[in-house]
């Protein structure tokens, strides 16, 4: 359930309590998030733009106390993957996600690891820690299958090799005061490993800290071996009949409401590896951000204030290969357009309407914007006389504000000379 938007009139500022995280008014889709401005988007990824920063828990259901976090790639600057703008090892720019995905109301960030000896992955992982420290963010490792691949048969042990990449964990992650924890014991995630074959018992055993281990997919609420369970994304299961993958998250819920483990969910914009040199043409639609709308509903369908859903991973934070980030915000596909008549401020908004959380209505004055109302969604139009403007000239603009990581649309500046009015 969205939380109810109670029209406000305002005389250059807004009440306060109305939008969490607001960016300073001004007319202009310019880049707010960490994602680089030298990034020019994909088929799956827009460019960077002006992003609601409303917190993404509006989007489940009233009364959520459900944990937020966003899987995060530390890759990026390798030659082996996309250039996009920065390098993850840089200490400026993983400070600027930190700060971003906070802004968002993301509360932590649960690392595509690949052990002790990836280098500028492990920098980066090392970074992340710091910045979660200083912030008061959450950070976790989650051991990627990549992580193993140096260990070939015949004569290597895997379930040592995994062991040995745990203690990594045990002794420079996991003691941190932000790493993420359930009932007070470190969680650990897995990603892939299922394709080796793993002593599951052997590596429990050997590790101090009595770490809660996390697998994959709706299989794993059955494993002994986990603790919990977290939901992804499978677009190999998309198709005609259920083009966003609904039926992954459906059954992973369903399974959760009985398993007794804790139940971490999913929710995405999309998917489509066309720029992933692994790629397989898997592509989920976006639907001008529909498809993120409905994986928190789906959410919704199972859990409510009365059952919380534990937690939530927003698959991903930063993924531009495969087309699941939302570093640079989810395109909405609206636009807005604004008029004036001697008294009035008319404006029309094409695409996608339940995409928007609200509109402003802003106000120049010199070179200042402020905020002059915030409107409900379907508002349409606003008498000027009841702004109280002085009689200085002033130009107006009026912002689409999207759904949480959606895009901000803006209808551009609309210049209007105040008429004299009668003193009262």
């Amino acid at each position: 359930m969205i939380r109810p938007l109670v029209l406000s009139i305002l005389s250059g500022a807004l009440i306060a309590g109305a939008q969490n995280a607001r960016d300073p008014a001004a007319c202009s889709n310019s880049n707010n998030t960490s994602a680089s401005s030298k990034y020019q988007g994909s088929r799956a990824n827009t460019a960077p733009g002006n992003v609601s920063k409303l917190p993404i828990r509006s989007l489940l259901y009233f009364g959520s106390q459900t944990r937020i976090y966003a899987r995060y790639m530390p890759w990026f600057g390798d030659s082996h993957h996309r250039e996009v703008g920065y390098r993850s090892d840089d200490a400026h720019q993983v400070a600027r996600q930190v700060t971003d995905m906070l802004s968002r109301g993301i509360q932590g960030a649960i690392v595509d690891w690949y052990g002790p000896r990836s280098g500028a992955k492990n920098d980066s992982t090392i970074l992340l820690m710091k910045e979660a420290e200083r912030q008061g963010f959450e950070f976790a490792i989650s051991e990627d299958a990549g992580a193993l691949s140096d260990c070939k048969p015949p004569g290597c042990d895997v379930t040592g090799h995994l062991i040995l990449d745990m203690h990594y964990v045990a002794d420079h992650f996991a003691p941190s005061p932000a790493y993420i924890r359930f009932n007070d014991r470190p969680a650990l995630f897995f990603f892939g490993l299922e394709k080796y074959s793993i002593d599951w018992r052997r590596v429990r055993q050997s590790l101090p800290l009595n770490p809660l281990f996390f697998f994959r997919n709706s299989g794993s609420l059955n494993d002994p071996n986990a603790d919990g369970a977290y939901a992804w994304i499978a677009p190999e299961t998309a198709g005609p009949s259920d083009p966003m993958g609904m039926k992954y998250l459906e059954r992973f819920y369903s399974k959760a409401q009985s398993s007794g483990k804790i139940a971490m969910g999913s929710a995405y914009k999309g998917f489509d590896d066309a720029d992933a040199g692994w790629g397989k043409g898997r592509v989920i639609d976006q639907q001008c951000g529909h498809t993120w709308l409905s994986t928190f509903s789906e959410a919704s369908r199972f859990y409510s204030s009365k059952n919380q859903l534990p937690a939530l991973i927003v698959p991903t934070w930063n993924d531009y290969e495969e087309g699941t980030e939302i570093e640079t915000g989810i395109d909405n596909c609206v636009q807005v357009q604004a008029r004036l008549t001697p008294d009035t401020l008319n404006w029309s908004i094409s695409g996608p309407e339940d995409t928007i959380d609200h509109n402003r209505v802003l106000v120049e004055r010199g070179s200042d914007w402020s905020e002059a109302a915030d409107l409900p969604p379907r508002s349409r139009s606003i008498d000027l006389s009841r702004l109280r403007l002085s009689g200085k000239p002033a130009a107006f603009c009026v912002e689409a504000v999207g759904k949480a990581s959606m895009l901000n649309h803006f209808s551009g500046r609309v210049e209007y000379a105040v008429p004299n009015r009668p003193s009262e």
